[in-house]
């Protein structure tokens, strides 16, 4: 049916708003990469004008009046999702008034600031007092958009819709009792040998085999740049998808992951429709959907044996100091699992037990029982508890992540998230490509991209999480799917007979071959 007055002109209006906030990507992008130190206070002017000027433009009573139009018409199925995507996101902002969102994004600004100094010197007071302004701006927030339960859930939504604080919990309690005796029986096995060879790396060396790396996944260098930040991230979308990643001179180890890990996010923004550009469309339905896709890439499929058959010839021809390490040692090195301090760096096994601190944290936090200032303590006591070992200082505690000054608060779980849904929709692509491991052994990637691209990306916001996740793999979202993952690849790996627990259901499996 031919689209209405209003409805185009909506779209119009849709489309600049989309275009406004990759502006305003774009400047986060340049803060965190070449922008000067001495321009911070600029640049939170910058950042502040154009959350005002987007805000204003969303919450107008033009977009007010077209949505309430349109309501009564008859749409498209198109149509249909893209009303309901933008009239949530403009009750949403309708509810949070102007001067808190341009607010909001200048303290975003002082604290990236704050929190790299304070990172830098190993000192929580100094990410302190702007970081209680954002805690008390992003309260304010949840009391404006309301909240069924806990404040958190209302900025657990903006990551996760219509997850509540009490699913989380349910979450990860069952997660952890799950996976809690698979990573204590790896952790008591003898850790591998040492792989990485002593040496020097130099930085082009490695970003020639990165680039090598994320071109092989499909990331288009015509649509994207690859650089280096003190945290690695993707932004922007469609035709412009920028990467970062952060290296070590004498460890290759430490910038291939991450750049695996942000080029599986930058091929979802790559893969929508080009004629939904700028719409719901053309938008990740969640973050945890988000993350699914950077961490299937990264530890699913970066970190299994067919992938480095083939990748590990290339990567011992740029760094020759692997030519007497074998493809074996390389593969155990990658897969190690033990105790670690860092999120970004610790292994499959413990990385959910990193989510859950940070979560009890945001809990406890918007819950009132947990004041700025006790961030530290509370960290290294729960660290302690799930982890085993002592936090030494706050960079390798609670200052690590830039998340917190940033403002991303209910953003942490979609980590966890992103590691279920990964799994599940794993044991779905196995069942549906023929013989997809021996297609990525030798180099074909583009089996497993193809894959993601008909049954994720080019849905953009069409369903909702869960029941995407249900049509794809035709079950219901369940942690079981990554917990016989694990048991399954570190017993093989380990050598050793990990018992599955009573109470892991086995997923239901659908027939191969079910299309999307």
């Amino acid at each position: 049916m031919p689209a209405s007055k209003e409805y185009k002109e909506l779209i119009e209006l849709v489309r600049e708003l989309s275009t406004l906030e990759q502006v305003a990507s774009l400047l986060g992008w340049d803060e965190q990469t070449y922008m000067p130190s001495g321009a911070s206070p600029d640049r939170a002017q910058q950042n502040s004008a154009i959350a005002g000027i987007i805000h204003e433009r969303l919450t107008s009573p033009r977009m007010g009046k077209l949505i309430k139009a349109l309501k009564k018409q008859e749409l498209s199925a198109d149509g249909k999702v893209v009303l309901r995507e933008v009239e949530h996101k403009w009750k949403r902002a309708s509810s949070v008034p102007c001067s808190l969102v341009k607010e909001i994004s200048k303290t975003e600004s002082q604290g990236l600031e704050a929190w790299m100094r304070a990172r830098k010197d190993s000192d929580f007071k100094k990410l302190e007092p702007v970081l209680g302004k954002m805690i008390d701006l992003k309260m304010q927030v949840a009391e404006h958009v309301g909240y069924e339960d806990k404040p958190y859930d209302a900025l657990l939504d903006d990551y996760e819709p219509g997850m509540k604080t009490r699913d989380v919990e349910a979450l990860f309690g069952r997660l952890t009792t799950k996976l809690a005796p698979i990573a204590k029986k790896i952790l008591d096995e003898p850790a591998p040998k040492n792989a990485i060879p002593k040496g020097i790396y130099p930085l082009e060396d490695q970003r020639k085999f990165l680039c090598v790396l994320a071109t092989s996944m499909g990331f288009n260098m015509d649509c994207g740049r690859i650089d280096m930040s003190a945290h690695p991230f993707t932004t922007g979308g469609c035709r412009d998808v920028r990467i970062t990643f952060r290296y070590q001179e004498d460890n290759p180890y430490f910038s291939i992951f991450p750049i695996i890990h942000e080029a599986g996010h930058a091929l979802y923004e790559q893969g929508y429709r080009e004629k939904h550009y700028g719409t719901p469309l053309a938008e990740a339905v969640s973050m945890g959907l988000h993350e699914s896709q950077s961490r299937m890439w990264e530890n699913v499929v970066g970190r299994s044996l067919p992938f480095w058959t083939h990748f590990y010839p290339q990567m011992q021809q740029a760094f020759p100091k692997f030519r007497k390490v074998s493809l074996g040692a390389w593969y155990r090195e990658i897969n190690r699992v033990s105790r670690s301090y860092i999120r970004v760096e610790a292994d499959e096994l413990t990385y959910n037990l990193h989510i859950a601190v940070r979560f009890e944290v945001e809990d406890a936090i918007f819950d009132g029982r947990l004041k700025t200032g006790e961030i530290p303590s509370f960290w290294n006591e729960r660290f302690e508890k799930y982890l085993g070992i002592e936090v030494p200082d706050d960079s390798q505690g609670c200052l690590q992540d830039v998340h917190w000054p940033s403002g991303g608060f209910g953003y942490f779980p979609s980590y966890t998230m992103g590691n279920l849904y990964a799994a599940q929709l794993w044991d779905a692509a196995k069942r549906q490509v023929p013989g997809l491991e021996d297609r990525i052994a030798a180099g074909d990637l583009g089996a497993m991209l193809g894959w993601l691209r008909q049954n994720v990306h080019l849905h953009g916001k069409r369903y909702s999480t869960a029941d995407l996740m249900k049509r794809v793999t035709g079950d219901k979202i369940s942690e079981d799917y990554f917990i016989r993952y694990a048991r399954e690849k570190y017993g093989k790996l380990y050598d050793v007979e990990i018992e599955a627990a009573p109470n892991i259901a086995v997923p239901r499996r659908v027939k191969p071959g079910r299309k999307a």
